[in-house]
């Protein structure tokens, strides 16, 4: 699979929540950072039950039901590189009642067929608000 196919096939399974599908193209030892210093969100999770169970399964539980929707902006490869990027528009409703809106971009490593590692980039301040988390300090 080519870095770009690999990067459909994450976007296809995580829009459906197809977690399987996911595992697939997913190496077990993943490592997914959101980048940042401000937000409790912001960190390195490794591995599938540190994508799957701490980062995902925490925002589908802050969620409400069907209120989540992300749009692709962007997707972007570098074949030679291992290298792409997904650009991201995202909305959700929170039990809090906030509405989270951002725009992220994912930087994926990508090697033999498999997401090796993710490095996530948004604005954490409309995170920390919509989610209600005091920022923290850098």
């Amino acid at each position: 699979m080519t870095v770009k196919s690999v990067i459909e096939a994450f976007w296809q399974g995580h829009s459906t929540q197809d977690i399987d599908a996911l595992k697939t193209i997913m190496s077990k030892d993943v490592t997914w950072t959101v980048v940042g210093k401000t937000c409790p969100i912001a960190k390195t999770y490794s591995g599938w039950d540190g994508f799957f169970g701490e980062l995902l399964g925490g925002l589908g539980d802050a969620f409400k039901p069907g209120t989540l929707n992300m749009v692709v902006k962007g997707l972007y490869a570098d074949e030679d590189a291992g290298v792409g990027f997904l650009h991201l528009a995202e909305t959700a409703t929170l039990h809090n009642g906030q509405i989270l809106d951002v725009e992220l971009v994912d930087v994926f490593t990508v090697r033999d067929s498999k997401i090796v590692d993710v490095r996530e980039i948004m604005d954490l301040a409309a995170v920390n608000g919509a989610f209600g988390f005091a920022e923290v300090s850098a």
